[in-house]
């Protein structure tokens, strides 16, 4: 008999998500959840906006969901628990310590962390990541004592940190190796224009910029830059992508290519009794025809519920055009879709001060947009994608 009808690894928005829709579906199941986070449901929105903004911010109110709910559900949460191996063929996984716990199903929701920067000096004092409410923190905490910062990476989450401490009032500098911001996903009118809001707010932009070392000089860090620049400040943080945390798979067969858990549209893995959902899932995507990853909290949410649905032996589809917003000081962001997927951009509104929107296609498929300025709804561009619009004009 299993220890858990229902095993989760992973306490973040796909994971509590999923035993909610589990809990609502079955009402005596048997559901255990592990994490090594030492909270539930982490809001990671708010960690790099408000929380770093206002030092009144308890580190609770980022907490979507306290211990108490769970209980109240019957769900056994074990938090700094760390999962060693899962051994798919007998359904156990091995944790931290040799304790061992056999599942009837489990979905794998362990999301990622951040990448760490393969250069000397990334770990010393006064060099942060952001992921956890720890993590936010400790950066508060260092930035109330300095007066500049320096922001490695130009991608969402860099530019996010940037705003937030240069609205503490610190002189911020923002490294990216990009020729403008988000340039592994935007295209350029849409980077530009998201690198001039950061420049009005008081952000320093340097791009094209890749940094080799990180050493400490006199109660400052030293950022060092190919070419021989060096920029010095008490606070760096660096935001270059993420690792999904799926070591604990290493020789299992389910793992995609390059990272992630390989799973079908209905977020079943090759094996049976399992499931992925969140950041980790690299999904067959029937919207787009493609399998990729998609690593924001309503998407993990959505997934979330899906696969634990279908844990209880739903067979639901998991089609969804999913999006997220941000606000970079005074400018609203939105982008929809798969921008990833986008080898061409059309200009849907001209682009006028902080306003405009882009159009991303695939051959001659609507897969995404970014939306910069106050709009309307983004629904109707959401239905185009998921229709599969054709261009009027090109």
């Amino acid at each position: 008999m299993p220890d858990a009808d229902y095993l989760i690894l992973g306490a973040g928005p796909a994971g509590c998500r999923a035993a909610q829709a589990i809990r609502k579906r079955d009402r005596s199941g048997r559901i255990a959840i592990l994490t090594e986070e030492t909270a539930p449901f982490t809001n990671r929105i708010i960690l790099s906006k408000e929380f770093l903004t206002q030092d009144e911010l308890a580190p609770e109110r980022a907490f979507v969901l306290q211990s108490e709910a769970f209980r109240a559900l019957g769900i056994d949460l074990r938090t700094r628990t760390r999962v060693e191996r899962l051994d798919p063929e007998t359904r156990i996984v091995e944790l931290a310590g040799g304790d061992r716990l056999a599942y009837g199903g489990c979905l794998i929701a362990t999301g990622s962390r951040p990448l760490e920067l393969p250069v000397p000096g990334f770990r010393l004092p006064g060099v942060h990541t952001l992921r956890t409410v720890e993590d936010a923190e400790a950066l508060r905490q260092g930035a109330r004592g300095a007066e500049r910062a320096i922001v490695i990476g130009g991608g969402l989450i860099g530019a996010e940190i940037a705003c937030a401490l240069t609205t503490r009032g610190l002189g911020v500098t923002l490294l990216a190796r990009e020729e403008w911001l988000w340039g592994h996903l935007a295209p350029e009118l849409v980077g530009r224009a998201v690198g001039q809001a950061l420049e009005r707010g008081g952000v320093e932009l340097r791009m094209e910029r890749t940094v080799v070392a990180i050493r400490a000089v006199g109660g400052e860090l030293a950022v060092a830059t190919v070419g021989g620049e060096e920029l010095r400040a008490p606070l760096v943080v660096a935001g270059v992508g993420v690792r999904y945390n799926v070591e604990f798979l290493a020789g299992s067969g389910l793992l995609e290519p390059g990272g992630g858990v390989r799973v079908n549209e209905r977020l079943e893995t090759d094996a049976a009794g399992l499931w992925a959902a969140g950041d980790v899932a690299a999904f067959a995507d029937p919207v787009f025809n493609s399998r990729h990853h998609v690593e924001h909290w309503l998407h993990a949410q959505h997934q979330g519920r899906v696969a634990g649905e279908n844990m209880t032996g739903a067979q639901n589809v998991y089609a969804r055009v999913s999006w997220y917003d941000t606000r970079l000081f005074d400018l609203p962001v939105i982008v929809v879709g798969a921008p990833e997927l986008a080898l061409r951009w059309s200009v849907e509104e001209p682009f006028e001060g902080a306003r405009g929107m882009a159009l991303g296609w695939r051959g001659e498929r609507l897969v995404a947009a970014y939306r910069l300025g106050a709009g309307g709804p983004i629904d109707e561009i959401a239905q185009r994608i998921e229709a599969g619009a054709e261009p009027a004009e090109r």
